[in-house]
């Protein structure tokens, strides 16, 4: 049987089939903050655990002590799980892997930080997309996704939060906290700096005041580049 391997690293496999979470944590880097037993310590990670279990009637995780065959081993959706937590980057190598291991054939090179970032929203335009389509017909006059800003690769908060795998709210603390954006009239707009390097892009839509008087509000967007940047500095997953 072929083995899993994700980014050269071989993945083992104990008795019942799981795949060791040590390997895997190697393969991504192995970065002290990315450790297995930190993740499974995670309160959201003890609970798919346990639904996992309960659905399938076996233990979804193990540990193995002493000996070459020593470490956490988890079922595929752990590891998928895991590899989600430690990045959308290494997720997506994981994916391919097992695509891999499946079909027999060898897992594609790794890309860059930025191709990954690329492909992720490509994959999040293409779903809302195929959501706008099932819309239009149980619903025509509903807006079921956020659309794209436009055809010049420039992405809202939201689209850039889906990208990056993290919730909204998170992603727009982290964009704060290193500089990229600040609230101004309780709008999001974006540092000139940032704007300069292509990391973000911010459009001003007119408004009349309660004096009827024009004004302009903000609104941000990001740039893969920009989303690629902010992900690798901030460490948030």
């Amino acid at each position: 049987m072929t083995s899993l391997s994700i980014l050269g690293t071989k993945i083992r496999q104990d008795a019942e089939g799981r795949f060791c979470l040590n390997d895997c944590h190697k393969a991504s880097g192995g970065e002290n903050k990315n450790r297995p037993s930190i993740w499974v310590d995670n309160s959201q990670t003890k609970a798919l655990i346990a639904e996992i279990q309960a659905e399938a009637g076996i233990p979804a995780l193990t540990s193995i002590k002493g000996g070459n065959a020593s470490g956490t081993y988890a079922c595929k959706e752990l590891v998928y799980a895991y590899a989600m937590w430690i990045s959308p980057a290494f997720h997506l190598q994981v994916i391919r892997a097992f695509d891999a291991l499946v079909t027999g054939q060898i897992a594609a090179p790794a890309l860059s930080e930025q191709e990954i970032v690329a492909q992720a929203l490509q994959i999040t335009v293409r779903q809302i997309e195929e959501l706008k389509a099932e819309n239009a017909i149980l619903a025509p006059k509903a807006e079921v996704a956020e659309k794209i800003a436009d055809s010049d690769g420039l992405y809202t908060l939201n689209l850039s939060a889906k990208a990056a795998q993290m919730p909204l709210s998170q992603f727009t603390r982290a964009a704060h906290a290193n500089g990229f954006i600040f609230k101004q009239n309780g709008k999001w707009n974006a540092y000139s700096d940032k704007v300069k390097a292509g990391y973000c892009y911010v459009k001003f839509h007119p408004y009349r005041d309660r004096d009827g008087d024009e004004r302009f509000s903000p609104q941000v967007f990001f740039t893969p580049k920009g989303i690629t940047r902010l992900v690798k500095i901030s460490g948030q997953h």
